[in-house]
């Protein structure tokens, strides 16, 4: 099968500067192509181009996974999803995967990392993932951290940075994964009751995470939620601090945690003798409407673009924009409403794939004007890598998949989502001119004429198959591949929990 796809996957060369800039990452998850950089965006947003200012924005750059792991694992490896293994959330990435972090290390970089997103957090704290080949992986936050927090810590890693070597930053920021926050244009509350007394009364139009240590008696104890407006809580632990690490155990009496509602009950029953000291925590936020969706998304991406710009301002401040590739992406895009859903994960279509790219390269590169060339050529995500590698001077990762945009390519993007976090199983490809779209499970095609048809209505894979005749054979086996990379698909309890917790449930059409 790897012979059938040799003609599709092809390998770089070795790079060719030989000075070690600095290279920063910048990923914003879950941000559209047509939010930022181009002429027609959706908004303003003047931090984003201040942090384009003199940069080369790629007008086709796709995601190969609407799907925040699977999508970074690929990126960073250069690899396809069906290669790295990584098909959901909340995998493993194993431990002989080859990730640009640790050959960049190997060579000579200080690599740092921040990150905002749960789904991008180590599985087990004693199993390397996505974080190996990092000094410090920054992932001081709980289930995700909005702009403001991350960009403190992303400054911290700055002034933290070994001045002595080159430095390898990835950055990522959460927003504007949902929950969609309103920013002040709606105020929605919840009281949070406690035994009959009010105990506070939260925000939901804005995410609110709580905490909070109190004394509870010998017996049972009931906890309620009461709004006027619909809600969700979304997280919830309540720690009993006289045993470390333990949880107290909750009955949930009406309404669930995750559950749309305007009324939730549970309760807790003390045994201990001596008053308990627990630490209650949950995480809530209101429920948007359809008709909300698009105007909070917008928002969302109107309050990154302030951080965009301040993020620009430490770089500069540092004096490092003239010796430092940026390189700024999202990991997927977001359905609001185009196709009748909300969210992400659940197809391969051009909102969820399509991504920005920019690349700002060092003041004087004399790759400059190679990039700016190419700039309305498709650009796979497995592509980056090896391009941040060969404008760096280090030798090409081991194995990568992905050709540089300095060499001379034929590029196709491959792209899937899996289940169970995904209602059906997709494979796709996808150039400039076509994209089909395979369901290995009713082994059915869509094809789709990207030229006549750029929002992918009409499906023509009967009348224009031969167009891109090799294509099915070839979908059919990059099918096979990830099935047995699947294994049995099989998600545990704590791992269903966190998903849950971040709106990746499957099977419904809730932001994800």
């Amino acid at each position: 099968m790897f012979a059938l796809l040799a003609c599709v996957f092809a390998a770089c060369g070795d790079g060719a500067p030989t000075a070690q800039p600095n290279v920063v990452m910048i990923i914003v998850d879950t941000l559209r192509a047509d939010m930022v950089f181009v002429e027609h965006r959706r908004v303003e947003t003047p931090g984003f181009d201040r942090l384009a200012k003199d940069g080369i924005v790629f007008t086709q750059a796709f995601s190969h996974a609407p799907m925040t792991l699977p999508s970074h694992t690929a990126l960073f490896s250069s690899r396809p999803p069906f290669m790295t293994g990584v098909l959901n959330n909340y995998q493993d990435v194993g431990r002989d995967l080859p990730l640009v972090a640790d050959w960049m290390r190997e060579h000579g970089y200080d690599t740092r990392a921040v990150v905002s997103l749960g789904t991008l957090n180590p599985r087990d704290p004693d199993e390397p993932a996505l974080d190996r080949g990092f000094a410090r992986f920054d992932q001081d936050y709980w289930h995700l951290d909005p702009a403001p927090g991350a960009l403190a810590r992303i400054g911290k890693a700055l002034d933290e940075a070994d001045p002595s070597k080159p430095l390898f930053l990835l950055g990522h920021f959460a927003d504007p994964h949902s929950p969609y926050n309103a920013h002040g244009s709606t105020e929605r509350t919840v009281d949070v009751i406690l035994d009959g007394e009010l105990l506070e009364t939260v925000a939901t139009a804005d995410m609110t995470k709580f905490s909070q240590t109190l004394e509870l008696q010998r017996g049972r104890h009931v906890l309620e939620f009461r709004g006027e407006h619909e809600f969700r809580v979304n997280a919830f632990g309540w720690l009993d601090n006289g045993r470390e690490g333990r949880f107290l155990q909750v009955n949930w009496e009406e309404s669930k945690k995750r559950e749309e509602t305007k009324y939730l009950r549970l309760s807790i029953e003390v045994k201990t003798k001596k008053p308990n000291q627990s630490k209650l925590e949950f995480w809530i936020s209101d429920v948007t409407s359809r008709e909300e969706v698009t105007a909070r998304y917008e928002g969302e991406v109107r309050f990154m673009d302030s951080y965009m710009g301040a993020l620009a301002d430490q770089l500069e401040a540092r004096g490092m924009l003239d010796n430092t590739i940026v390189v700024f992406t999202s990991d997927h895009g977001e359905e609001l409403g185009d196709r009748g859903g909300i969210g992400h994960v659940q197809t391969l279509h051009d909102e969820l794939l399509h991504v920005p790219l920019m690349i700002r390269l060092p003041k004087g590169h004399r790759a400059e004007d190679d990039l700016r060339a190419i700039r309305d050529s498709l650009v796979p995500h497995e592509d980056i890598v090896p391009t941040l590698l060969e404008l760096a001077g280090l030798p090409p990762l081991p194995g990568q998949v992905g050709t540089s945009l300095l060499r001379d390519r034929s590029p196709l993007l491959v792209a899937e989502t899996h289940k169970p976090e995904s209602r059906r199983n997709y494979v796709c490809f996808r150039d400039e001119e076509f994209k089909l779209i395979f369901d290995p499970d009713k082994d059915q095609f869509e094809m789709y004429d990207l030229a006549a048809d750029p929002g992918e209505v009409t499906n023509v894979f009967d009348t224009k198959r031969g167009e891109r005749a090799d294509w099915p054979d070839k979908l059919r086996g990059v099918a096979r591949l990830a099935s047995r990379a699947a294994g049995d698909g099989e998600t545990d309890a704590e791992t269903r929990e966190l998903l849950d917790a971040l709106g990746y449930g499957g099977g419904d059409d809730s932001p994800r």
